[in-house]
């Protein structure tokens, strides 16, 4: 049941525009010819933005679940900000405000005040964060002169990301090489805050003070986001997906970096520590 108490939202018609722009070129992939690479090459970067975001972004930056060098973490968060959102600095007050007051009064995006808000209205919304909640919930990583670049020239990296791909394989593929699998990514990463915080779609196998769930579903297309129940049981965890079948590709990507030599201190829950919750 949604919060009809809430304050009414307050649109910003800037974002509004961008999002209308970005699913009208997604949308135009369908009407527009397809070139043959068009699969493989979406695909790619579907994945890409996904690891950037779930690796980077998420468990790097925001639960420190792993270590890497630096250049490491600035690539994936550089492929995460194809989708023209926020520094990492405001992507992580967000998501640690998110933890703070998950599913109570405080929380951004959560389904009490309707699922279309969590999903997409709280983006929205002017009033769901403050410019500056960075400077409270991110006094760990205000040294990276990177991220404070990214609030100013945020949508740097994909213009130039389509403008590269564009003179490259031609400006009509850019719909469905590029803008279609981007906003596919989005609404993936959407329904994380949305589905996976609806008790009714998924399990709830960690006695977590919020509802958060395990959304299967919401994993296959969210890289393994969908665990969210385990997520918020354990959210230093570089793993999601605690069992063979929780299909978690954030998770396999971290143990291939710490393979490479390029990950370590790879943080997750101990067996005792899952007795301890009854999820072992």
């Amino acid at each position: 049941m949604a919060d009809t108490s809430a304050p009414r939202p307050r649109i910003n018609k800037l974002v509004v525009a961008y999002l209308v722009v970005v699913h009208a070129l997604a949308a135009s992939a369908f009407f527009l010819p397809v070139p043959p690479y068009a699969l493989p090459i979406a695909l790619c970067v579907y994945v890409s933005i996904g690891l950037g975001t779930t690796v980077g972004l998420h468990r790097r930056i925001c639960h420190h679940a792993f270590d890497c060098p630096r250049w490491v973490e600035y690539a994936l968060v550089t492929v995460a900000m194809l989708t023209g959102q926020g520094s990492p600095l405001l992507w992580a007050a967000t998501h640690r405000i998110h933890h703070a007051h998950s599913d109570a009064p405080g929380d951004i995006h959560s389904p009490q005040r309707g699922f279309w808000y969590a999903h997409l209205g709280w983006i929205l919304d002017d009033d769901s964060t403050g410019a500056e909640d960075w400077k409270t919930w991110c006094r760990d990583i205000v040294e990276h002169r990177y991220y404070h670049w990214l609030l100013r020239y945020r949508l740097v990296p994909q213009v130039v990301t389509v403008v590269v791909l564009g003179f490259v394989l031609g400006w009509e593929a850019l719909p469905a090489c590029f803008f279609l699998p981007m906003v596919s990514w989005m609404h993936s990463t959407y329904l994380v805050n949305s589905a996976s915080h609806l008790p009714r779609l998924g399990g709830r196998p960690n006695a977590t003070r919020d509802q958060s769930t395990n959304v299967w579903w919401v994993s296959v297309l969210a890289l393994g986001e969908g665990w969210h129940n385990n997520h918020h049981a354990y959210p230093a965890s570089a793993r999601h997906g605690w069992t063979w079948w929780q299909w978690d590709p954030g998770w396999l990507f971290i143990r291939l970096l710490e393979l490479l030599g390029l990950a370590w201190d790879v943080r997750v829950p101990t067996r005792r520590e899952g007795e301890a919750r009854g999820t072992t």
